[in-house]
């Protein structure tokens, strides 16, 4: 069966030093600036060491159908691309790639000039407190820094050249397959599975003409509440930076996406908000029936990424639980005709 870009773990390969690199990257003593602790952190493409004022992210040696990390050029490609794709949205957080080298007898230091092993994203550690996510979790954040929030993305959206238009026929292509895959993971979706699948088609097919007429533009790419910080200067980091083609979206669809984020979390006006501004600053006024559709569309898409943990065993969040939600809430945005 066809995959996807957004694709499924193929075969991992690491030739690199993991368990030692991580064994020194957790002394605060091996690090440039003072800091009193090192906290570590997984992502499912890194590992993140965040001390008191700076993070640092390793890309894990890995190697899927949509990326290949597993060489050290490779690496410091991806680094040095995340870097200059988030000086738009987050130009005070990104501070640049920063080596890890072999240092002497035998061990490794951080910014050396010996052999590289490895290389890290260095970012400036922003505070908890200003996470839409945490705040959105915490009972909610200031509406106004959701708007400013919401403008300066906006503002970004309008002003990115337009990148060919949304291929329909693309899109229904994927949710065959996404169907399809879903299908085989042990996730027990009942008939909210097909019944999504079977309105999609239906849409993109009664749409098809005028969703064509819609524009791409190089947006996000990974676009949730934990990736926005608020505060007098609100910055959006980890843009997806491992595959341009997947950043380039319709801005709509992006947001609905971030819409259905915050209702997750209870807090669907964010989104909303997110949306009408963008609306309003851009002049884009899409038709009633496409955030149901990008809605659809994307609970099927994340109803996927969400099972293939099942797959690897991960038990760090109820998966399947989050899948089928992810299924029950883009079958409700998807109206029957």
């Amino acid at each position: 069966m066809a995959r996807s870009n957004a694709g499924k773990d193929s075969s991992p390969n690491s030739n690199q030093p993991l368990d030692a690199i991580t064994d020194f990257l957790e002394e605060p003593d091996n690090y440039p600036e003072p800091t009193g602790k090192v906290t570590v952190k997984d992502t499912h493409l890194s590992r993140v060491f965040l001390t008191d004022d700076y993070v640092y992210k390793l890309k894990k040696s890995l190697r899927y159908d949509f990326l290949d990390f597993s060489s050290l050029q490779a690496r410091l490609r991806n680094c040095e691309t995340e870097v200059v794709i988030n000086s738009e949205l987050a130009p005070s957080v990104y501070q640049g790639v920063v080596v890890l080298a072999q240092g002497g007898s035998g061990g490794f230091e951080l910014g050396g000039s010996g052999e590289p092993v490895d290389y890290l994203v260095k970012m400036r550690r922003l505070p908890d407190s200003a996470n839409l996510e945490a705040q959105l979790e915490d009972g909610g954040p200031d509406r106004a820094e959701v708007d400013a929030a919401a403008t300066r993305l906006a503002r970004f959206y309008r002003d990115r050249p337009v990148a060919g238009g949304v291929d329909p026929e693309h899109y229904r292509s994927l949710c065959r397959e996404r169907r399809d895959e879903l299908r085989d993971l042990p996730l027990s979706p009942g008939d909210d599975l097909d019944r999504l699948h079977d309105r999609l088609q239906r849409a993109l097919r009664d749409h098809g003409d005028a969703l064509a007429r819609r524009h791409r533009v190089d947006v996000h790419g990974d676009l949730r509440p934990q990736h926005v910080y608020l505060g007098e200067d609100p910055v959006f980091i980890d843009r997806l930076e491992f595959n341009s083609e997947l950043r380039l979206l319709d801005p709509v669809e992006e947001l609905v996406f971030f819409q259905l984020e915050c209702q997750r979390l209870s807090h669907g006006w964010v989104g909303e908000r997110f949306l009408r501004t963008y609306c309003e600053l851009s002049g884009d006024q899409p038709p009633q029936w496409l955030p149901g559709l990008y809605q659809g569309y994307r609970g099927l898409l994340w109803a996927l990424l969400s099972a293939r943990h099942l797959e690897r065993n991960d038990t760090r969040k109820p998966w399947a639980e989050i899948a089928r939600d992810y299924l029950r809430r883009g079958l409700a945005a998807m109206k029957e005709d």
